[in-house]
């Protein structure tokens, strides 16, 4: 019997039907242990699951360094990072989750459905 998807399963599918250039979505928790994950099953993966692993680490560490900021210049909504062959988008969560997305790069087109992820994390707190 498949899983049942919670919020954040639902997310992550919605994210993938969202925008065609979007190649992976994750859901990790402070730690970086990850919850949900999936990839679009058309596209090659660019990176190893070690790799994406180091990456949500690294991604985590700075929200932290982030945090820091937060009683200066408010909450961060989200981080984006290009690279040469993906974009790397990270959304932290209400409950200390962070939402992880790859992109493929050079596509702006995706950031109008990102910003509606985004908005959307914001209005039902996830």
């Amino acid at each position: 019997m498949p899983e049942e998807l919670d919020a954040e399963g639902k997310l992550v599918s919605m994210i993938l039907e969202a925008n065609k250039h979007v190649r992976y979505a994750a859901i990790c928790d402070i730690d970086g242990k990850m919850l949900w994950h999936s990839r679009r099953n058309d596209v090659q993966s660019i990176m190893t699951i070690e790799d994406t692993r180091a990456s949500l680490k690294r991604a985590l560490e700075n929200w932290k360094e982030r945090e820091k900021l937060y009683p200066k210049i408010g909450r961060g909504r989200f981080a984006c990072v290009e690279y040469e062959k993906l974009t790397r988008i990270s959304v932290p969560l209400t409950n200390n989750h962070l939402l992880y997305v790859h992109v493929d790069a050079g596509k702006p087109e995706f950031m109008g459905d990102i910003m509606k992820i985004v908005d959307w994390v914001e209005k039902y707190s996830l």
